[in-house]
């Protein structure tokens, strides 16, 4: 049996405990939930985040918090920016793969009647 296509939209909310600029910390946000709202047999098409409640750099940690900032968190953003700013995409992390470029998504391509002959349906008595 075909996997079917996921109809209807779908979404999760997560919450980082603590403020942070560290892609690494909001991809694992993602990820866990991704996991939340995945089901096997389902193609999907398609992907987003959306980040919201920002803070300021210097935010407040709460006094018993044992979730703290990646030690050198800050160093490595300021390197993976630094890096590319010389173009997009010189240096990613491994949960993006590898990019093959633009390609058309055409499994649900309409067929093209009015400008392809061999397009055209064939009715057979």
């Amino acid at each position: 049996m075909l996997p079917r296509w996921a109809r209807d939209g779908i979404g999760r909310t997560g919450e980082l405990l603590v403020a942070t600029q560290d892609s690494r910390d909001i991809i694992a946000a993602a990820q866990r939930a991704l996991a939340r709202i995945w089901r096997d047999g389902y193609r999907y098409a398609k992907a987003g985040i959306m980040l919201a409640d920002f803070s300021g750099r210097e935010a407040q940690l709460n006094l018993f918090d044992e979730c703290a900032p990646r030690p050198d968190s800050e160093a490595l953003m300021n390197a993976v920016d630094r890096i590319n700013r010389a173009g997009k995409g010189r240096i990613i992390f491994a949960g993006q793969g590898i990019n093959v470029g633009f390609a058309m998504r055409r499994e649900m391509l309409s067929p093209e009647y009015t400008t392809d002959w061999n397009a055209l349906p064939r009715a057979f008595m």
